[in-house]
């Protein structure tokens, strides 16, 4: 019986964390003006690296908990999980960061893309694969 290898992706996930926390840099800037922005927009480029990767990386996550069955709905869920945590971190640093914080929509919106960043990636693949050293 053949064990099916399942590897994690790191440079593409950290491309399109790079992508998604500029985003989120541009929507804290519009929503935060003069309150500190930039530090907590550089403060939050790292969690969303990190939530981008978990996002990218679920099926490899999954070979780590046993008798968890591997498959579209489990790995849609598990994202989703993964975009809701980030969402909540987003709107409590930007609560804490200032008296108005981040609008909700925009933290939808970067919730939205850590969710489909996998797929996202899958159509800029083409367009940035070959400038990669992979």
């Amino acid at each position: 019986m053949a064990v099916e290898q399942v590897t994690y992706v790191v440079l593409p996930a950290l491309i399109m964390g790079a992508i998604i926390g500029l985003i989120e840099l541009f929507f804290v800037h519009a929503d935060e003006v003069g309150m500190g922005w930039f530090a907590h927009g550089l403060h939050a480029l790292p969690f969303t690296m990190l939530f981008t990767f978990a996002a990218m990386n679920v099926s490899w996550v999954l070979t780590f908990i046993p008798g968890v069955p591997d498959n579209m709905w489990v790995t849609l869920a598990v994202r989703a999980g993964v975009s809701i945590v980030g969402m909540i971190k987003i709107a409590g640093a930007a609560a804490i960061a200032g008296r108005v914080g981040e609008r909700i929509h925009h933290t939808i919106i970067i919730g939205a893309i850590i969710f489909a960043a996998p797929y996202i990636w899958m159509v800029i693949k083409p367009l940035v694969g070959p400038l990669l050293p992979f």
